[in-house]
């Protein structure tokens, strides 16, 4: 069993905790805020088995985008 601890900007964190949640994996939502500029951000705790770690990393990176 693995814990993924994820920070992801605001834009991108309802979309991926649908996609997460669709598939069958557990997240806890926790608003956060920090970093250089004071953005907001999402921290999601996500706990999944050591065989369905790769496919879940697949997801957030699909799922979130880099910004400017």
């Amino acid at each position: 069993m693995k814990l993924i601890v994820a920070i992801v900007q605001d834009e991108d964190a309802g979309r991926l905790v649908s996609a997460l949640m669709d598939k069958g994996f557990g997240v806890t939502k926790l608003a956060t805020t920090g970093g250089f500029l004071r953005a907001g951000n999402t921290t999601l705790l996500i706990g999944v088995d050591d065989a369905k770690l790769q496919g879940t990393l697949d997801i957030i990176e699909k799922v979130c985008k880099s910004r400017k």
